[in-house]
């Protein structure tokens, strides 16, 4: 009745996050915000849900790590704060580890 809207979008690309997960975090970031944007929205802040595979194995372990450095610069530069989110790990099938998909909702 106030006229008040809300907008999101949610945001994640697993396989750029498995070739360079950093960057495939911080775009996520972007690009949810700029959807958000671009309905004449306000982004305010993101929520994540982190999905990795077994941190056991050092490769998912640095991806997780590297996916959580690429969330921390991109809210940093676009002064947008981590209000919730969980993390999800040991996301496997017979052993493989699924591609590192780090979620983001704007």
């Amino acid at each position: 009745e106030n006229g008040a809207s809300v907008a999101m979008a949610i945001e994640c690309n697993s396989r750029l996050n498995y070739v360079n997960p950093k960057t495939g975090a911080a775009l996520a970031v972007a690009a949810a915000g700029r959807k958000v944007a671009c309905t004449g929205a306000k982004p305010l802040a993101i929520s994540d849900c982190l999905n990795y595979g077994n941190p056991q194995n050092p490769e998912v372990m640095w991806q997780f790590a590297q996916g959580c450095e690429g969330i921390k610069q991109a809210c940093k530069e676009l002064n947008t704060p981590v209000v919730s989110g969980n993390v999800s790990l040991y996301n496997e099938t017979e052993g493989v580890s699924i591609f590192p998909s780090p979620t983001i909702v704007n």
